[in-house]
């Protein structure tokens, strides 16, 4: 009897192994649906990583430019002009030599002078910048420091990532004021 390959055997019934055409196709498209779900999630993680690094950032910048006014106004021994806007000082620091600054928002900065030209850019990203003065803790904010004045209020506003502003408030008793 003559030897006849299995495939050509007219009486075999052996299934055969393998995938069709349309589950390839199937499992291709479950794939791709799969990984664009995948990378919407993991773009929406990396955007809000981002965006709390830049909110972090700019408080940081919010906090330290508070802090650098607050030592500063401490140290006031006479205010030459105040507004809403703007205040000029004269500060005795710990060595005994008197300065004259001026802040004042420039832009989006706020800055210090010293009155040498030196100008000090103490942060950005600023939204506004305003001072009020103040007769006692409780009493009535007034745009214009006045002989009774003895509080300073200070409100800065940062823009932050994604149209979102950050406010920051204090009062400053300067110490060498009577």
């Amino acid at each position: 009897m003559p030897m006849i390959s299995p495939r050509y055997c007219p009486d075999c019934h052996q299934k055969e192994a393998g995938f069709s055409l349309i589950e390839l196709i199937a499992v291709m498209v479950l794939l791709g649906i799969m990984g664009a779900g995948a990378t919407l999630g993991i773009s929406n993680v990396i955007s809000g990583y981002t965006n709390s690094k830049l909110a972090a950032a700019t408080v940081s910048k919010g906090q330290l430019a508070m802090l650098r006014l607050s030592r500063e106004f401490r140290t006031i021994s006479q205010i030459t002009a105040a507004n809403a806007t703007s205040i000029t000082f004269v500060a005795m620091h710990g060595d005994g030599v008197s300065q004259t600054y001026t802040v004042s928002q420039s832009g989006q900065t706020i800055t210090m002078n010293d009155g040498a030209g030196n100008n000090d850019v103490l942060t950005d990203q600023v939204s506004s910048l305003s001072l009020a003065y103040l007769d006692s803790y409780n009493s009535a904010a007034l745009a214009t420091w006045s002989a009774t004045s003895r509080l300073i209020q200070l409100n800065i506003t940062l823009n932050g990532p994604s149209g979102t502003t950050f406010a920051f408030v204090t009062r400053v008793t300067p110490r060498n004021i009577y």
